[in-house]
């Protein structure tokens, strides 16, 4: 227990760039998860959950704010109350100081997602009192309630750049384990600002499973998406012509000469790469055909494989040469969208098989919230990125 707490610190703290970063991010830790304690415990003393049908004439009667003191100074938090007052917290002890190890606990049981293990052993070690598998399910139910928030959140009317990716999970499904794809859509609105707006977790990636998650954005309010950028992902092309047909669907270019290198003679990939970069490199979309047709001709007989992939997909991989520099800078890679990815991966990667979709949502949701100083943040040049798309678009700029 102690070596993998030890652990989960360490990938925690390496997140963090300064002290400034760790108090802050360790304040908002503390506080959601001691109020989350409150209020499964709340539940748990009612007999039912909030908005359902009472058991007794018991129910939620507000809260109240209360200042609590711990080993690193006070901290405030909302406390619920019981119309009957009756209910009496075990989490936040009258007229005693909470202990570091409680608090680090606390933290760290929020930030893991709050497993039924988790809480389990936090209850019983710190308090001796063992919660039923029924009081754990509500505990951790209310990192749910926080995820649907999220996900339903009202969205911009309009977004200049959102990329899409998707990463896979193994997860248990009908006595079986699958792997399930988390579909993941990062944006920068038309001020320049930058954060996650989707998070969704599907059995397969298909047409009408982006078409899906594309209706979502919009449903929350997104009228508009000047420009989509992705991997060549399963059904996502046909998605955005149904749903966004004004979009403009940029294939990542690196992922591409990855995906055509795969087919190529270690011999013959230096030659390759220097034909492809013409096409990439060119100053326009008919300069970049120019430079196709002598790849083409050059390697049909030997990768037609290769060949094929860019001419079947060649309107979305050089629609990033109809725009000037900043721009094409902006939309040509979805590296901004994987490296978000890489840092969702070293929160989870202990986790090898989730035991259902919700478990592995909690996970992936926690991790984004733990490096979400990285990727809310306003995007460096934008008023010159913006004055291009106001060229560009400017019949299409809200």
């Amino acid at each position: 227990m102690q070596e993998q707490t030890n652990q989960l610190l360490e990938e925690l703290i390496s997140q963090l760039k300064g002290k400034e970063d760790f108090e802050e991010l360790r304040e908002q830790l503390f506080k959601r998860g001691v109020e989350a304690l409150l209020k499964s415990e709340l539940t748990a003393h009612l007999g039912h959950s909030e908005g359902a049908e009472p058991l007794e004439d018991n129910v939620l009667n507000g809260y109240s704010a209360k200042t609590i003191k711990g080993a690193n100074g006070t901290h405030r938090i909302q406390v619920p109350r019981d119309r009957k007052s009756t209910f009496d917290p075990v989490i936040v002890p009258k007229h005693k100081s909470m202990t570091q190890e409680l608090e680090d606990c606390i933290i760290l049981l929020y930030a893991k997602g709050m497993s039924n293990a988790d809480i389990v052993d936090f209850t019983e070690q710190t308090y001796g009192i063992k919660y039923s598998p029924s009081q754990v399910s509500l505990i951790t139910n209310q990192l749910l309630e926080d995820i649907k928030q999220w996900q339903q959140r009202p969205l911009d009317d309009q977004y200049a750049v959102v990329w899409i990716d998707a990463i896979h999970y193994k997860i248990r499904q009908d006595n079986k384990v699958i792997s399930k794809a988390c579909m993941i859509a990062l944006g920068i609105d038309m001020e320049g600002r930058q954060d996650i707006i989707s998070m969704t977790i599907v059995e397969n990636e298909s047409a009408s499973a982006w078409s899906l998650i594309l209706d979502d954005l919009k449903s929350r309010g997104v009228k508009d998406i000047l420009m989509l950028c992705s991997d060549n992902l399963s059904g996502l092309d046909k998605a955005v012509q149904a749903v966004l047909p004004q979009s403009v669907h940029q294939i990542c270019i690196v992922h591409q000469i990855r995906n055509s290198l795969k087919f190529v003679s270690y011999k013959h990939r230096k030659a390759i790469v220097k034909d492809i970069k013409s096409i990439y490199q060119a100053s326009n979309e008919p300069m970049a055909r120019e430079a196709f047709e002598v790849f083409k001709e050059n390697w049909n007989d030997k990768y037609p494989v290769a060949v094929k992939s860019w001419e079947q997909n060649w309107e979305n991989l050089t629609a990033f040469l109809a725009y000037p520099v900043e721009i094409r800078k902006l939309i040509y890679t979805t590296n901004i969208i994987e490296s978000f990815n890489a840092s969702l991966r070293k929160y989870t990667k202990n986790k090898r098989v989730f035991p259902t979709d919700n478990a592995a949502l909690k996970s992936v949701y926690l991790a984004a919230q733990q490096i979400s100083k990285k990727w809310q943040k306003s995007r460096s040049g934008w008023a010159q990125i913006y004055n291009q798309l106001h060229i560009h678009f400017e019949n299409r700029i809200l």
